[in-house]
């Protein structure tokens, strides 16, 4: 991952240095480092590298993000960054099962987890070259995990139990550094580097089980109390570098 982060600032390094560059090469061709820029920039980041100061952390998942930014004035840009996240989820899948020669299964059900918006700032203080302040909402996702059946030899049992699993909403803010340039008139290239915030959120399980069934308490809701009696983690610190290309309005 070090690797990665080194190689990723050698490249932000040099969009960062190139319109220096120029300028140095052909003084007079852009006399005025503060251009004309259109009013309306949409763009798309399909690549992104992330990483998280704690360990183990609820990450966010990071998908493709769509972006609309207004320019109030030629330097000042504000919108909105959405990103759907995945997919939700519903499934069978194998359970695990304490009876020998027995297997079992379970139905599994995901609404969408890493759909997040954020507000997003940019104001351009030298060329191309922009600071940004960011605050999103990352919204809650729920795990369903219920009808564990039970296979053993030719019979099938229906065990009384089910779980819930709800991640509450959470909250996150950073600040970054970027680069981007209109090419074509009409198109636009960029890559942002932000250092943030991200708060934990709540983690809340809900079992439903007969006790008369498990003769007290079932092996299931004792693993869990014991490896996840600490769910709510601190929030984290986070970096976030992302590329992305759009069109200029």
């Amino acid at each position: 991952m070090k690797k990665k982060f080194k190689y990723t600032f050698t490249i932000l390094f040099l969009f960062l240095i190139m319109p220096t560059l120029e300028i140095q090469a052909e003084p007079d061709a852009s006399p005025d480092p503060n251009q004309e820029r259109k009013k309306f920039h949409i763009y798309l980041t399909p690549a992104y590298l992330a990483r998280y100061t704690e360990y183990p952390f609820r990450t966010r998942p990071e998908k493709k993000t769509v972006t609309a930014l207004y320019g109030l004035t030629n330097n000042l840009y504000m919108g909105l960054s959405y990103s759907r996240g995945e997919s939700p989820e519903e499934k069978g899948m194998l359970s695990y099962t304490s009876p020998r020669n027995s297997s079992g299964t379970q139905d599994y059900k995901k609404t969408r987890e890493g759909e997040y918006f954020i507000f997003k700032t940019q104001y351009f203080f030298g060329g191309n070259v922009y600071g940004s302040l960011n605050f999103g909402l990352e919204k809650g996702y729920r795990i369903e995990e219920k009808n564990f059946l039970l296979f053993q030899g030719n019979n099938m049992e229906l065990r009384p139990y089910a779980k819930s699993t709800i991640y509450s909403d959470r909250h996150f803010a950073s600040a970054g550094i970027g680069y981007r340039r209109e090419i074509f008139e009409y198109f636009i290239l960029g890559t942002e580097f932000e250092y943030g915030i991200m708060s934990s959120g709540k983690t809340n399980q809900h079992y439903t089980f007969d006790p008369q069934y498990y003769n007290g308490l079932p092996n299931s809701y004792i693993n869990d109390q014991l490896i996840f009696r600490d769910r709510n983690k601190p929030t984290s610190e986070f970096m976030f570098i992302s590329f992305y290309a759009g069109i200029a309005i």
